[in-house]
This record gives C-alpha cells, sequence and structure tokens, in this order.
C-alpha cells in the first residue's frame, strides 16, 4: 500500500507543481470560455443541456465560488489565474471517500478521459486500486469504431481507461460522443470518473460522477452547482506528466481506497 501524505503535505504539492495555487491558465481563456458555456457552445458545455441559461458572470460568480479566483477588471489578460488549495483538497477527500464506498459495495465504476496526457496516468492508478478493493471496473465499447467530425475514430481502453484513438494515437477531446457511444453499451454504471464530455455525458444521464475540471472548464463546475455532478475537483487537468505531478494525488487517494 502507497504511503499516505498527509492532507498538508499534498496541499504544498498541489501548489508547487501548479495543479492549484498560481495556474497556467491565462485569465483571458477563462473569460472566454466563460462566456462559451453561457452561450451555450457545444463544444465547451461537456453535453451538458441548459448552460445558455446562465450569463457569463453567473458562469463566473461560480468559478469564483469553487475555484477561489475573481477577476479583476484590468488585471493583464495573459497573467495566471488561482485555484484555492483548501476548497480542492476538501473535494479530494469527498472524492476518496465516494471511491472507497463504491469499492466497499462493489460498485460499477467507468473511467474515462479526453485529458491523455494529463489525467491517464492517474485514472489508471485509482482504476486499478478500486478494483483490487471490490468494485467492478469493466471496458464497455472497447474498440468501437465511428465515424468523428469526418475522420474514423475508436474508443480504446488504456488499462481501464477510455479514450478516443486512431491508430497508436490519443486525442484530446471536450465532446460527449464518444462517452454516450461507451454509456450505449455499458449494462450497468453506478460511478462514472472522467472528465470533458466524458463525465459531462455521464451526468447529463444522471449517473454519478467524480469529475475533474480544469479552472477554463466551468461546465462540470455549473452541472455541480445544479446538483447534477456529485463531485468536481477543480485543479489543473494538463499539468506537465512527469512522475512526481499527480503522483502524490492518487497516493492520496489510493491510501484511502485500498484495505488496510
Amino acid at each position: 500500500m502507497p504511503d499516505l501524505p498527509s492532507r498538508d503535505e499534498l496541499g504544498r504539492h498541489l501548489v508547487t507543481a501548479r495543479i492549484a495555487g498560481s495556474v497556467r491558465t491565462p485569465v483571458w481563456d477563462v473569460l472566454r470560455k466563460a462566456g462559451l458555456v453561457a452561450a451555450g457552445d457545444p463544444d465547451h458545455c461537456f453535453g451538458l443541456s441548459g448552460m445558455h441559461r446562465y450569463t457569463q458572470a453567473e458562469v463566473l460568480a461560480e468559478v469564483t465560488r469553487q475555484f477561489g479566483w475573481t477577476h479583476t477588471p484590468g488585471e493583464p489578460g495573459d497573467g495566471p489565474t488561482w485555484i484555492e488549495p483548501e476548497p480542492l483538497l476538501d473535494e479530494i477527500d469527498r472524492a476518496a471517500a465516494r471511491l472507497a464506498r463504491a469499492a466497499s459495495a462493489g460498485e460499477h465504476v467507468l473511467f474515462a478521459t479526453g485529458h491523455p496526457t494529463g489525467m491517464l496516468g492517474l485514472y489508471q492508478q485509482i482504476a486499478v486500486a478500486v478494483r483490487e478493493a471490490g468494485a467492478k471496473v469493466s471496458r464497455p465499447g472497447d474498440g468501437l469504431a465511428f465515424q468523428f467530425h469526418e475522420h474514423r475514430r475508436r474508443i480504446i481502453y488504456s488499462g481501464w481507461v477510455a479514450v478516443l484513438a486512431s491508430g497508436a494515437n490519443l486525442y484530446h477531446t471536450h465532446e460527449a460522443h464518444p462517452m454516450e457511444l461507451v454509456l450505449e453499451q455499458a449494462t450497468e454504471v453506478d460511478l462514472v470518473v472522467g472528465d470533458h464530455g466524458w463525465a459531462g455525458a455521464a451526468a447529463e444521464r444522471g449517473i454519478d460522477v467524480v469529475a475533474v475540471a480544469d479552472i477554463n472548464d466551468p461546465a462540470l463546475p455549473m452541472a455541480k452547482a445544479e446538483g447534477r455532478a456529485g463531485i468536481v475537483l477543480g485543479m489543473d487537468d494538463n499539468v506537465r506528466p512527469t512522475p512526481s505531478a499527480y503522483d502524490p494525488l492518487a497516493d492520496y487517494l489510493l491510501a484511502r481506497i485500498l484495505p488496510r
């Protein structure tokens, strides 16, 4: 079983690695994405309906509430934004408890990512842990090929994590359609661990989610505010995947999932 980092140690690491604290996402992009979500832009709503009923100001207010960053008019648009570590740590503790409960109850858990450079390794470690602890983790739709924006794409599983692929390439995607296809193939799903449209499509169907959302991807935080997404980890989802970037977070979660 992995060593257990303390909450304080994890918080310090998240800030040092810029997963939280001062993150690399620029101010202008957070403002732009908030406007796109408020406009109901499909690529940024992640398969979640009804986002167009919010104004950009309302979306930004929810960013402030969940991430702890407030836009100050006149601040440099290319400057960094801020993710407050303490609310993220609270949500990480909630995620650990939810994953442990899924494992102990033998729930059906599905893992998927639209961010294979950032999140894949983290999800792979969690998937192995919840399986060892008793959850049922499957690969619905594995190998399913389909036409996607004039390209032929395939759903594959890297370990136990669904990703969008073609040949040897794994793709970053916001789209909900791949997850909609996966869910059509799934016989039973109690919990989805994922991000972007993979998590959004599940929340849209009323499936419980543990989701990751960057500060410039506010659709999932808005769904959490509505009660449609149970747990949303507000953090940078694409820090360079060095061995030390997300591993302390994985260790923290695994130590709370695996039976002692």
